[in-house]
């Protein structure tokens, strides 16, 4: 009998989601790290093959820790309104970072690359989204700061796939 699929490893776009920042503050804690709070605004979208919604307006934040060597730990918290109504508890969990050159690196070796990778975990209702409670995801996420009045609102894209 062939086992090999068993461990095959595959991807399909399951959403994404645009998620808009209200208020955020970075304080320090021990070790050489920051603590931070940045809250989910309004006028989230979520959309794709698999979902489509929105965030609750307000519903939640994400509360990183920002470590001494620059990488930052996700740990948000938030609500989800599909578009038949449904209400979708979303935690994220993951690692932000770089480019990074980290201490004791040489000026000309190249430094570990940007990365923005996520693991959701959720609570779905009895259901159409049900699929969310049993499945694994990984996000991917861009950062989209706002610097200019010209520029959109400060917020982050992240792309969900739904790990088969």
């Amino acid at each position: 009998m062939d086992h090999a699929d068993d461990l095959a490893l595959h991807a399909e776009h399951a959403f994404d989601i645009r998620i808009n920042f209200d208020k955020r503050w970075v304080w320090p804690i021990s070790g050489g790290a920051s603590a931070g709070y940045t809250s989910v605004g309004a006028d989230c979208i979520v959309s794709g093959p698999r979902l489509n919604g929105r965030l609750v307006d307000f519903s939640g934040a994400d509360w990183p820790i920002v470590r001494a060597d620059g990488v930052v730990e996700l740990n948000a918290h938030y609500m989800i309104e599909a578009d038949d109504g449904a209400h979708i508890y979303i935690h994220n969990r993951g690692y932000v970072h770089g480019p990074l050159r980290l201490p004791g690196m040489a000026d000309d070796a190249p430094a570990i690359p940007r990365y923005f990778r996520c693991t959701p975990y959720f609570r779905a209702p009895t259901g159409p989204h049900e699929w969310l409670n049993r499945s694994v995801l990984v996000g991917v996420g861009a950062r989209r700061p706002h610097v200019s009045p010209s520029d959109p609102p400060d917020h982050s894209l992240f792309r969900y796939y739904l790990v088969r």
